[in-house]
């Protein structure tokens, strides 16, 4: 396989038991029945679902490369195995193994997820390093269900009592708890970074990309509610001030004629990955500050061209642009639009 080219992947809904979905096939341009048990799209994912019973495959989970048929192009954890410095750097490799350590989905609940948290940073600290788990979300669209308007949960509410708030989680009192943090509106366009112990719920009609830091032998996951082993943060913070943790504000990076650049996590955020938004009105190089990105189309199209070759690219795509591959130009058909996910710095 050509290792100086983008790779793009077939589509890798995972079965999960919630429901959900109806977005996420408007978005990619599939044909689906409604919502269902594949609320989910694990993009360039090399960890495998683990779904017992309700297992669809051997291999549900692990991304698949377009080949040239449906189902017949190499495995991403399989290419790594072998080419994983051509595809990620070697210091990347050296650092992180073989694993891009990072994971990233498409994400669309048709009901309330649990609420969770990520632990606190093995330091003990509650600011992130790139050691530890956290999360950020760009919303891609919304939808009211049984007339429920868009929203998350997000954050304990100030002046709620911390002891009250820690019972209520060990009874568990579902309800309780929920009631104690705040409830966020939402919509399309926003981003959100969620640190290590602030709890959340992702409710119904959210449709969004995820990201979070992953190791292969130690996935950084949130934990459910019922399985938390303490207590997250229970600084209670008025709507504003949780606001300006939480919510993400863009950075220019570049803007021209041709289109803009935005850093939306940063360095000044969390050492575990960087999310970039790219809105291209012309023809505009993009040029990877490092070793490889991971790279999705959410609104209009275009040409992407790179020293080995060119390919149209429309809303709903995605790819991994390897090692090999240090930019890319983008000519947009009228508009296009990106997000840009780069790994930690190695």
């Amino acid at each position: 396989m050509n290792l100086v080219n983008p790779i793009f992947f077939s589509p890798n809904r995972v079965w999960r038991e919630y429901t959900g979905g109806l977005l996420l096939d408007r978005f990619v341009g599939a044909v689906g029945d409604g919502d269902g048990h594949f609320p989910e799209d694990w993009l360039a994912s090399t960890e495998r679902a683990d779904n017992g019973e309700n297992s669809q495959r051997e291999d549900e989970g692990l991304a698949r490369v377009c080949g040239e048929g449906p189902g017949d192009g190499p495995m991403l954890v399989d290419l790594l195995a072998e080419n994983a410095e051509s595809l990620l750097g070697a210091e990347h490799v050296a650092k992180f193994g073989k694993s891009l350590a990072m994971q990233c989905k498409l994400v669309d609940p048709a009901v309330p997820q649990p609420v969770q948290c990520y632990p606190a940073p093995s330091g003990g600290s509650t600011e992130h390093d790139d050691g530890d788990g956290c999360e950020a979300w760009y919303i891609l669209g919304t939808r009211r269900i049984s007339g429920r308007e868009p929203h998350v949960l997000v954050g304990v509410k100030e002046g709620t009592n911390a002891k009250a708030f820690s019972e209520a989680v060990k009874a568990p009192r579902i309800e309780a708890v929920e009631s104690m943090l705040h409830r966020l509106p939402i919509c399309p366009g926003e981003g959100y970074f969620l640190p290590p112990r602030m709890p959340y719920a992702i409710e119904g009609g959210v449709f969004m990309l995820q990201v979070r830091r992953y190791a292969d032998d130690a996935p950084f996951c949130p934990v459910p509610m019922d399985h938390w082993t303490d207590t997250p943060d229970c600084t209670g913070l008025g709507k504003d001030d949780l606001l300006r943790k939480v919510m993400i504000h863009e950075h220019m990076l570049t803007r021209s004629d041709e289109g803009y650049c935005f850093e939306l996590v940063g360095s000044h955020q969390t050492g575990a990955f960087a999310l970039w938004r790219v809105e291209v009105t012309g023809r505009m190089r993009i040029k990877l500050p490092r070793p490889f990105a991971f790279v999705l189309c959410i609104a209009g199209e275009g040409l992407m061209s790179w020293a080995a070759g060119s390919r149209d690219l429309v809303a709903g795509e995605y790819f991994l642009q390897p090692y090999g591959v240090p930019w890319i130009e983008y000519v947009a058909y009228g508009h296009l639009s990106l997000l840009i996910v780069l790994p930690p710095m190695s």
